[in-house]
């Protein structure tokens, strides 16, 4: 009995630690922050959602609250918590969370001079701010794969035409993976290039000595 008691007493522990850190704890169940609107237009989104994370200079700054397809367009609404300067040399670019999957949205403030001198003008509006996105790797590699598809092919072919001849005999690397001959000459070049080593090796001390000698007169 007493064992039992000991076990359910750290069950209950357990389960009220976990329960503070994954709601006490928890920004989005208990809301601390005062949000405030910005609104973006892209050409594409590649697979945003609501609620994905907003990121300024790679902080957690704010989520995705609405994707809207207008005109052509998608406007997208961000509620954001963390205030900034925005330049007119900013950068909003929809990126990908992972290489497999998620989306968020990544604000680059901009500055108000580049590394030429050149100044840049404080905007003051969150309306209608120009974004842009990175595609997906996977769709990228498809398209690639896409347009040089006859690239592909070609090299392919010319790869099974090459293993072909090696295995054949054809051509000098044929002709040495398949033929004896070559490997025997190949073995005693080989032999002939290690009785060279010893023989330098011998003849060192003597070539040594001499050299000794003719320094001293």
């Amino acid at each position: 009995m007493k064992q039992e008691i000991a076990v359910g007493i750290i069950v209950i522990i357990a389960l009220t630690v976990l329960g503070y850190f994954t709601i006490i704890m928890s920004d989005e169940i208990f809301e601390t922050h005062t949000y405030y609107p910005m609104t973006v237009v892209f050409k594409d989104v590649e697979g945003l959602s609501t609620d994905d994370k907003v990121r300024i200079n790679g902080v957690l700054s704010g989520y995705v609250d609405t994707v809207e397809l207008i005109d052509n367009n998608v406007v997208v609404k961000l509620r954001l918590y963390n205030h900034f300067t925005l330049y007119e040399n900013y950068e909003i670019i929809v990126r990908n969370e992972t290489a497999l999957a998620g989306k968020y949205v990544s604000i680059n403030p901009g500055t108000p001079m580049d590394e030429d001198g050149k100044q840049y003008a404080v905007i003051t509006t969150r309306d209608n701010l120009i974004g842009t996105s990175v595609p997906d790797p996977f769709t990228l590699l498809s398209r690639l794969i896409a347009d040089n598809r006859g690239n592909v092919n070609a090299t392919v072919k010319n790869l099974r035409d090459i293993t072909d001849k090696i295995n054949s005999g054809k051509g000098t690397l044929g002709k040495i993976i398949n033929e004896d001959t070559v490997h025997g000459q190949a073995t005693d070049l080989i032999k002939q290039l290690q009785d060279t080593i010893e023989d330098t090796r011998e003849q060192a001390p003597i070539t040594s000595f001499l050299r000794a000698a003719l320094t001293a007169f």
